[in-house]
């Protein structure tokens, strides 16, 4: 996991640290902490920013020239830093209101300690968390991404590995994806083409999820793939319910913050051997392509709850479900004639999909009900069958499940 700014406000030794401006800026990545002292020039030490870096002064260079302080956090924004964290006391008696509203209008996290904090005991523990927050990063993505993607020795005891950090994968688990379909669309519309952009919004989307799964006490393995954040979880009742909340709120949330975007969650099968993960990451890749196809937005489903798509996915050759439409629905697998005319797979598939309610599917098609019956009626005779026999409404909907997924 990542340690964002809003992160070390935890930390036991900043327990007295409080964030005073830029607080729109605290879910921006630490890459490493950055103690910034120079008496001669205060804007030399931040020459050297790579990006990523806290910064931390106490003040000796600047003393009472406060206009140097602004300068300094437009710096420090400039080079791509972070935040700033100020040792109250000594040398700044107070943050002046000019410097709080510059690091509000930059987003530029602009933290306070009591000059009683020792500044070694400050970086260190947030060095410390910087490093243990990449070790456990790193293996767990390992792992997730090795039982998903590649060949792994499941003959070591990963599972007390994992428990080394606190993940707990004792008992059946299962695969869940959270899709987030729009991200490049929106970035485009903003005139952000460049990937760095992007990877940080899904860094943020990610953390989001990160966050409100630890607010419910689900700590997960979690990787990102693409568009996809994809993690793994313990089948255990309390654990599914609890993640059943979760799931809503990371979706409501999302959604908020990052308007047209759209979050599809598919959940695979549990099993207890974790070598069967590959199975439940495949059952919710299905999910999400079965969702797809019925081009709903923002549903939550499980592999168990998919029907008849779980079967028609299984089938590898397409040949086979191409010739089954084609041989079911051949005749009126035509554009409409005009341009405002309705298809008779539209048609079709609205009335079934209704239940064969002649009055609900036409108010759907914004057709009248008299044309709705003819258009019925045209389109048995084409395929020489009985919309009131059960039998054929069951192979004429198997072919439009199969005309959505071809």
């Amino acid at each position: 996991m990542s340690i964002l700014v809003k992160d070390i406000l935890k930390l036991s030794t900043l327990k007295n640290m409080e964030l005073i401006a830029g607080d729109s800026g605290i879910e921006k990545c630490i890459e490493w902490i950055y103690v910034s002292e120079c008496l001669e020039d205060p804007l030399e030490g931040i020459k050297w920013l790579q990006g990523g870096e806290i910064v931390i002064i106490t003040g000796v260079g600047i003393r009472k020239d406060i206009s140097v302080l602004t300068k300094l956090i437009e710096g420090i924004s400039e080079k791509n830093g972070v935040g700033l964290i100020i040792n109250i006391g000594k040398y700044i008696k107070e943050v002046p209101s000019q410097a709080i509203e510059i690091a509000d209008r930059l987003g530029m996290p602009l933290l306070t300690l009591p000059w009683e904090v020792k500044l070694v005991e400050v970086s260190k523990e947030i060095s410390n968390a910087v490093i243990l927050a990449r070790i456990e990063e790193k293996f767990m993505n390992d792992f997730l991404n090795n039982i998903l993607f590649s060949q792994m020795d499941f003959a070591v005891d990963i599972k007390a590995k994992a428990n080394y950090f606190g993940y707990n994968l004792q008992g059946k688990c299962y695969i869940c994806i959270i899709k987030i379909d729009g991200i490049k669309k929106i970035q485009q519309s903003k005139n952000v083409y460049d990937e760095i952009s992007i990877s940080r919004t899904k860094l943020k989307l990610r953390k989001i999820v990160q966050d409100i799964l630890e607010k419910y006490s689900l700590k997960v393995p979690i990787i990102d793939n693409d568009n996809e954040i994809i993690f793994l979880n313990r089948s255990e009742e309390n654990s599914a319910n609890r993640l059943e909340k979760a799931l809503r709120e990371v979706q409501e949330i999302i959604i908020k913050r990052i308007d047209g975007i759209s979050v599809n969650i598919g959940i695979g099968n549990s099993y207890e051997d974790l070598s069967m993960m590959r199975q439940s990451f495949s059952e919710a890749k299905m999910v999400i392509e079965s969702l797809k196809y019925e081009e709903t937005n923002n549903e939550i489903r499980k592999y168990n709850d998919i029907g008849v798509y779980g079967l028609i996915f299984s089938i590898q050759n397409k040949d086979v479900l191409s010739n089954y439409y084609k041989q079911i629905l051949g005749p009126i697998i035509e554009k409409p004639k005009k341009d405002k005319e309705i298809s008779s797979i539209r048609i079709l598939d609205t009335y079934l999909s209704e239940n064969c309610n002649l009055s609900v599917a036409a108010e759907k098609l914004y057709l009248h009900r008299n044309t709705l019956t003819y258009r019925i009626k045209k389109i048995e005779e084409s395929l020489k069958c009985d919309l009131h026999n059960f039998e054929d409404c069951l192979k004429i909907k198997m072919a439009l499940y199969i005309g959505n997924v071809l």
